[in-house]
């Protein structure tokens, strides 16, 4: 016989399971996002390369445009990880360990509580 609370710690742990996956489908797509950004990125580097052994005269312009789109990089990289996290919805491994722990004393307490119901039905 399976209890109440091993029941809704399997529900628990179903729901963990499947937001864990919902969040590897949305990282997947993060990163596929994020590869293709840095692919234009890296396209949009290389021509200010190919400029710049071409003799382009304008160095400081350069250097100051690939400083910008190093600091734009980063930026939708953590702009991307942020969303990665919010848009998950998935909880911290120390949230996960807490919900654990929670989880763990309700189920001893409701332990409890149906082995003293059953104490009192059962007639002496």
């Amino acid at each position: 016989m399976v209890s109440k609370a091993t029941q809704k710690a399997n529900g628990v742990q179903t729901f963990v399971v499947g937001q864990l996956e919902e969040a590897r489908k949305q990282i997947a797509r993060f990163e596929k996002e994020l590869v293709t950004r840095s692919k234009q990125q890296r396209k949009e580097l290389e021509g200010l390369l190919q400029r710049l052994q071409d003799g382009a005269p304008d160095l400081k312009g350069i250097r100051t445009r690939a400083e910008d789109t190093t600091a734009e990089v980063k930026k939708v990289l953590d702009g991307l990880q942020h969303r990665v996290v919010e848009a998950v919805g998935v909880a911290s491994q120390a949230q996960v360990g807490e919900i654990k722990r929670e989880l763990s004393k309700l189920s001893k307490k409701l332990d409890a509580l149906v082995a003293a119901k059953k104490a009192s039905a059962t007639p002496n």
